[in-house]
């Protein structure tokens, strides 16, 4: 038998014993033979096999299941529950190795009891939604172990029969070294895309499938990293973190920090020190 085959098959024989319906969504293609090929059929690669997913489909579905769901794994390791926009719920597993995310495996849908979906959705998804069963959150939490397993099993094949593409820690890690050299002065997109050898465009588009936010948030999102830091630990002036960490002046700091974080960068700084050495 073909081994190309297993991890489709794996996961079509975890549904029939688990009675879920299981679903990969992987980050810019990684997920794939060396030929090109796709490891997971259309079946497995979307969620449409699931009516209530099918009906009303539109963008605010991949923006929640790829590029939302996709934030979230980054910053959290451990699965999860997950409600969408349409008022379902499905158990989320990230597929990681190390330290590297490769995408989520998607479990189940269920609807909580006061679940309401929003106006302006098809009557079919009304007739579909009635039919999706109410969630038991204790007895989906218990299938967790089971999935995690699996998932873990499931990278573990996928990289040892060199079915992910290794191409994506490079531009991962491309990226992330570009900001980590940069962060400091004033640049574009066109400069990131110089450097990964690609188009403004497409560069716009891999940075929101690799990290699940676009580029400036991402940009942002580093400089104000740098800067809590530099409140933390230094005296230094907002004005001299401000040339520090990439920003035209004192002003421009307050406004993009208090935006990103709700609060001054002088209050951050009070409130951490008063926190980490109270008198």
């Amino acid at each position: 038998m073909d081994s190309r085959i297993f991890p489709e098959a794996s996961l079509r024989m975890l549904e029939k014993m688990s009675g879920l319906k299981i679903t990969v969504i992987d980050n810019d293609g990684i997920l794939r033979y060396k030929q090109g090929r796709p490891v997971f059929s259309q079946y497995i690669a979307s969620h449409r096999k699931n009516p209530a997913c099918r009906n009303g489909f539109d963008s605010r579905c991949i923006d929640h299941c790829r590029f939302a769901m996709n934030r979230r794994c980054l910053e959290e390791s451990e699965p999860f529950l997950s409600d969408c926009w349409k008022g379902l719920t499905q158990l989320v597993i990230p597929l990681r190795h190390g330290e590297t995310f490769y995408g989520m495996l998607y479990a189940g849908l269920w609807r909580r009891k006061n679940a309401v979906f929003p106006e302006g959705l098809p009557k079919s998804f009304g007739r579909t939604f009635t039919h999706v069963p109410l969630l038991d959150e204790k007895k989906a939490r218990s299938l967790i172990p089971l999935l995690a397993v699996h998932a873990d099993g499931l990278v573990a094949y996928l990289r040892k029969t060199h079915a992910i593409n290794d191409e994506y820690d490079f531009r991962r890690k491309t990226i992330e070294e570009f900001l980590e050299r940069n962060y400091q002065r004033s640049f574009g997109i066109s400069e990131l895309a110089e450097a990964l050898g690609r188009t403004p465009s497409h560069t716009s588009v891999l940075v929101s499938r690799l990290f699940g936010i676009p580029f400036t948030q991402l940009l942002r999102g580093k400089r104000m990293e740098k800067v809590e830091n530099y409140l933390a630990s230094t005296d230094f002036s907002l004005r001299e973190i401000a040339a520090r960490c990439g920003f035209s002046g004192e002003f421009h700091l307050n406004k993009v920090f208090k935006s990103a974080r709700g609060i001054p960068p002088g209050r951050f700084r009070r409130e951490f020190r008063e926190k980490t050495f109270p008198s």
